[in-house]
């Protein structure tokens, strides 16, 4: 398939609304080396560069005759609030009945199976009817980790056996947001190991991948996709790579609920309706700072959200519409004043963007995450402010900080620099 078809069945197959989206450079490289057959084990392209159309990218490199498993399975960490994942899967299947074309090189006699494990999300055995047609698996950890060990959850004992060998066979299973999933990755990573013609394949998705040290831009690692040189100049990435954010540490002895919910609050006067975004690592104190700001906005048209991940699965979409009107998910818009006060759940698994931030200092690698939700696509027209809050009588010993020192190092620009 040459570019210009690709970006065509692309857009095409990814359109939402009636908009597609052209892919990026190194979509088009990542197809062209599956449609070789070939998988890295590791996905390393940096936060919000659209690394869930892996399951666009596989199932147009199917279309193509690539020999690639013939059962995609997609996990994402229990702690992911809206399941985007699913959506974009279910957008990919309705787009699929325009293209009757490329529904018919794809073997499938009727629509793409799609199966959700999680939550709320009953096994719909889409994925079971006809284990010869492709399928799309989306579940969390423990919902795929069971059955991958014979015991799965809400499966029957006769059945357990069917669905390990299914999922551990001819199957491509993507880890998205892998370092927060060592363990697992682990485990699939020694049942890819198994000998076997189709044995399963495995692909861990992060921005910050626990990978061997990186190479150079533009070096490709026989395991590991990055993006070259090239493809990191494209207008696009480097917009979205080089957002302006504004960075500025503070150090408050305790860093009480009360204290971020006036902060946040200051932050909201001197940007009069943007979306801020608040990051607190305490359940107790997201909810305290939530109560707080709510009343402080009693007598104004700002709204007050709660993200954590004691949530149902009414509450989820009751959160994703509130997401939605306030502007926080990327690509919408808003003009009123909104404050979203998040634990570690809106960290990962959740396409967040907002116009500042104030939050508590974690390590890196969750760092990278939260950094990558503010100014998300690079399309803020003003600085946007960060505010990182680390606690003096933070708890502890010598390890923990150690990374804190860490990271803060990190985040702060060396003595003269801009």
């Amino acid at each position: 398939m040459s570019k210009l078809h690709f970006e065509s069945s692309f857009r095409a197959l990814t359109a939402e609304n009636g908009l597609g989206l052209s892919p990026f450079n190194w979509q088009f490289r990542l197809y062209r080396k599956l449609c070789e057959g070939w998988i890295p084990q590791a996905l390393d392209i940096p936060t919000g560069l659209g690394k869930t159309s892996v399951i666009a990218l596989w199932l147009l490199a199917r279309a193509a005759g690539a020999d690639l498993p013939r059962r995609l399975i997609y996990v994402v960490d229990r702690r992911a609030v809206v399941d985007q994942a699913t959506d974009y899967a279910l957008t990919i299947r309705e787009n699929l009945t325009t293209l009757p074309e490329l529904q018919a090189t794809l073997g499938l006699s009727r629509l793409l199976p799609i199966s959700t494990l999680r939550g709320q999300y009953a096994d719909n055995r889409a994925w079971l009817e006809t284990p010869a047609e492709p399928a799309i698996l989306i579940g969390t950890v423990d919902m795929i980790g069971s059955r991958l060990l014979f015991s799965g959850y809400g499966v029957s004992p006769r059945m357990r056996p069917m669905q390990a060998g299914l999922l551990a066979t001819d199957s491509l299973l993507v880890l998205d947001e892998a370092h927060l999933s060592q363990p697992f990755l682990g485990m699939t990573r020694s049942l890819a190991g198994i000998a076997g013609p189709r044995a399963l394949k495995v692909l861990s998705l992060s921005a910050t991948q626990a990978t061997p040290k990186r190479n150079a831009v533009g070096e490709e690692s026989r395991f590991v996709f990055r993006l070259t040189a090239e493809e990191a100049a494209e207008t696009e990435v480097q917009k979205r790579l080089n957002a302006r954010k504004s960075l500025r540490m503070e150090t408050h002895p305790g860093a009480k609920p009360q204290e971020f919910a006036t902060q946040a609050w200051s932050l909201a006067e001197a940007h009069p309706g943007a979306r801020i975004l608040i990051f607190r690592e305490s359940f107790d104190d997201a909810v305290a700072i939530a109560s707080s700001l709510e009343k402080m906005a009693r007598k104004s048209s700002a709204r007050v959200g709660l993200l954590t991940g004691q949530r149902r699965g009414y509450e989820r979409e009751q959160l994703e519409a509130w997401l939605t009107k306030t502007g926080f998910l990327a690509g919408r818009s808003a003009t009123e004043t909104a404050f979203l006060v998040a634990t570690s759940a809106g960290e990962v698994g959740i396409d967040l963007d907002a116009d500042h931030m104030l939050c508590d200092l974690v390590p890196w690698d969750r760092m990278v995450q939260r950094l990558g939700r503010v100014n998300r696509r690079g399309t803020a027209l003003t600085d946007t402010t960060v505010i990182v809050w680390d606690r003096e009588d933070a708890p502890g010993g010598d390890p923990e900080r150690l990374r804190r020192d860490l990271t803060r190092g990190l985040l702060q620009p060396p003595e003269g620099a801009d």
